[in-house]
């Protein structure tokens, strides 16, 4: 068939029984269909699940990989190779901080690797990207300047990449799970962090609100949990499950570690779980905390206008 992409990934798994190790990737690797509207949160992506999986070693050798599971909101891809020889892992740094520096590697055709430097800095994501990117000012992995591993490349978004956290969770629930799915709970809403907005806008939330952090809603998809809850455009939400929340991507470390720290087995996803969320109403210039409801699933979460 014709190729779809190539990207680098990193080995996140090795079993010495079966002689296999497992990478880690990215799921733009099988996507065969953007969003038609150009807006992620739309939805209209298709990937090709049954796509055969060509893996190029570092010894120039080349072999069938077997694609174990993607997750297209996280944009993540699990890969099994079958190889002979044991492989080290990477070590993984958890905690990326803003401005730390760090190298974004990957390989060109030719298997040769290519450097290249950046910091780490946070911004609010346009509609071109999910809530759990970071992004560099400079596809493969990202590591910090002791070698350790701090996120991975998005090649769908450029000069963004999945923080570390965000990686491990994913591994995480993905094993918890039975390496059956990664769940998420949908908010069905988008976001800004007030403390990303520009100056003026956010010394104007500062004067009419009194409030200096949280995320800004940007859109409350339509018939959602959050609609019935009351939660309207511009409103802020402060809290998530008691603590404060001041970026997109704490709001998503968050959401993963619910169902991380969940009894249930989900029943197949078919299932809702409650986060208490801390809502400032702009319009009505009052608080309200509450369960909301969320729709747990490990599709890429839709925004209905």
């Amino acid at each position: 068939g014709k190729p779809l992409k190539r990207c680098s990934g990193f080995w996140i798994d090795w079993d010495e029984e079966s002689k296999t190790r497992t990478a880690l990737t990215t799921a733009h690797l099988i996507r065969t269909k953007t969003s038609p509207t150009n807006n992620i949160w739309s939805g209209g992506e298709e990937y090709a699940s049954h796509a055969n999986v060509t893996v190029h070693l570092l010894d120039g050798t080349s072999t069938e990989g077997q694609l174990l599971y993607h997750q297209p909101h996280y944009d993540v891809a699990f890969v099994r190779v079958r190889v002979d020889k044991p492989v080290q892992l990477p070590s993984v740094n958890e905690e990326v901080k803003l401005v730390q520096d760090f190298f974004r590697l990957g390989r060109d055709n030719m298997l040769d690797l290519r450097i290249t430097y950046g910091r780490a800095v946070y911004q609010n994501p346009n509609t071109y990207q999910r809530s759990h990117n970071m992004y560099f000012d400079c596809a493969g992995p990202v590591i910090d300047l002791e070698g350790k591993v701090v996120g991975m490349s998005n090649v769908s978004s450029r000069r963004t990449f999945i923080p570390s956290s965000i990686l491990l969770r994913c591994l995480d629930l993905w094993k918890k799970y039975e390496y059956k799915y990664i769940p998420r709970p949908q908010l069905g809403m988008t976001f800004k962090a007030i403390k990303l907005l520009e100056p003026a806008h956010v010394d104007k939330i500062w004067r009419m609100c009194n409030i200096d952090d949280g995320l800004v809603v940007q859109e409350v998809s339509k018939g959602s949990h959050a609609e019935k809850f009351g939660i309207q455009i511009g409103d802020i939400i402060e809290r998530c499950n008691g603590e404060c929340v001041s970026t997109t991507v704490e709001l998503e470390n968050m959401l993963m570690s619910i169902c991380k720290c969940s009894s249930d087995d989900l029943n197949g996803l078919n299932v809702e779980v409650n986060v208490s969320v801390g809502v400032f109403h702009t319009l009505k210039k009052h608080r309200t905390v509450g369960e909301l409801a969320a729709d747990v699933s490990d599709l890429g979460e839709v925004i209905i206008a």
